[in-house]
């Protein structure tokens, strides 16, 4: 018999030791993109596009859950491109129009809402900043909720920042109280209203650069914050080291913020410095989660989540079905356990991407008697309604 070779044996062992890790994370990179799956669809049948050409880009869907109308922030999709690829040059010759606020009624009809400022001599003109919008949030003013505070993640050149704007119900124009900005706003994706001039908002990257950015991404490094700032105007790190944070909601006292490269929704809980006390999260195997909407009726969240990652970010540079059909959404419908910070998962909806390309919200509106599921893509030129 040979004799035993202790060497070897540690040798071995220390190289699994090392390579798990790797193997495990080049699994979950595999997954993440979706490599060797086929999607077919399911409970798309009731689903139709809607707003052609004129609906573009509507990344993001709120519902007032007092009146049952929907506000889409939406955007000319070649301006888009450029800032989803924030390291690259910006070509301002993209943008042939400014993005657009609408409000849609359950029968859907919409109309845009003008996004003015006023003057010094109190006269109401055309918002003269640059206007590049993604996530965005809405505050109810709790003594009078026809009285509201848009909150909207605005992509300037040169940096990001939350333009705050006040609305009256049922009026055709909004008026622009503050634009703010800071180092620590270095790369905005969503935000949380929690009053009318407090909010949380996620970070997705720590890079601007487009290769920094890429491997960050890549590498599922968790580089990635939530900000908060508070009714005084200061921010502060209200939670670091998350792994590209995406959509971020609330019910309650409970703060929900989706992660794309660990691909999970966070359940926190806000101390009271207004940092983020993790509660629990719930994993998704094979799907990413950009947007959430939670249900104020009764807490759900609807998470939309891209199939194929390489088929999105393929899409984001080249916006149209042909290039780009087998990206794919999957809709999920999170409930909370009550025996545990976690969910319970129900598959609502899938498109292998014959529906659109892929999706970044789902949001459920109940007006009139109609209660439907409106569905939002960052480059899209037309969003979805699907019965409920």
């Amino acid at each position: 018999m040979a004799p035993f070779n202790y060497a070897k044996v540690l040798m071995a062992l220390a190289l699994a030791v090392v390579l798990s890790p790797l193997i495990k994370q080049a699994k979950t990179s595999l997954e993440m993109i979706g490599f060797g799956r086929t999607y077919f669809n399911v409970n798309t049948t009731s689903c139709r596009q809607i707003g052609h050409g004129v609906l573009q880009g509507c990344e993001d869907i709120i519902v007032d859950p007092h009146t049952g109308l929907a506000y889409l922030a939406c955007g000319n999709l070649a301006a888009r491109q450029r800032w989803l690829t924030p390291g690259d040059a910006y070509d301002v010759s993209r943008e042939t129009e400014m993005d657009r606020v609408y409000v849609m009624r359950e029968d859907d009809t919409y109309n845009v809402i003008q996004l003015l400022e006023e003057t010094a001599v109190g006269m109401l003109i055309p918002f003269s900043q640059s206007l590049r919008l993604h996530g965005f949030d809405i505050h109810w003013d709790p003594a009078n909720p026809q009285h509201m505070t848009f909150m909207f993640v605005n992509h300037q050149p040169g940096h990001a920042a939350v333009s705050i704007f006040t609305y009256a119900h049922g009026a055709n124009y909004m008026v622009h109280v503050e634009t703010v900005a800071t180092d620590l706003l270095h790369s905005p994706n969503n935000i949380l209203a929690m009053s009318q001039r407090a909010f949380y908002a996620t970070n997705d990257i720590k890079f601007d650069h487009h290769i920094m950015r890429t491997l960050s991404t890549n590498m599922r490094l968790a580089h990635g914050s939530v900000v908060y700032r508070n009714e005084t105007g200061s921010f502060s790190v209200a939670l670091a080291g998350i792994r590209y944070p995406n959509g971020i909601a609330r019910y309650k006292s409970q703060i929900y913020v989706a992660s794309c490269s660990d691909p999970s929704v966070h359940i926190y809980r806000a101390n009271a410095d207004n940092s983020l006390e993790l509660q629990g999260r719930t994993i998704f195997p094979d799907s990413i989660p950009d947007n959430l909407f939670v249900d104020p009726q009764n807490g759900q969240i609807y998470a939309t989540t891209f199939l194929k990652s390489r088929e999105t970010h393929k899409l984001f540079h080249n916006p149209s079905l042909e290039t780009s059909r087998i990206a794919g959404t999957r809709i999920l419908r999170l409930t909370l356990r009550n025996d545990a910070p976690s969910f319970n998962i129900e598959s609502l909806l899938v498109d292998s991407g014959e529906l659109m390309p892929t999706a970044t919200i789902a949001a459920v509106q109940r007006r009139n008697q109609i209660q439907r599921m409106l569905v939002g893509c960052v480059m899209c030129n037309f969003v979805v309604t699907c019965k409920l």
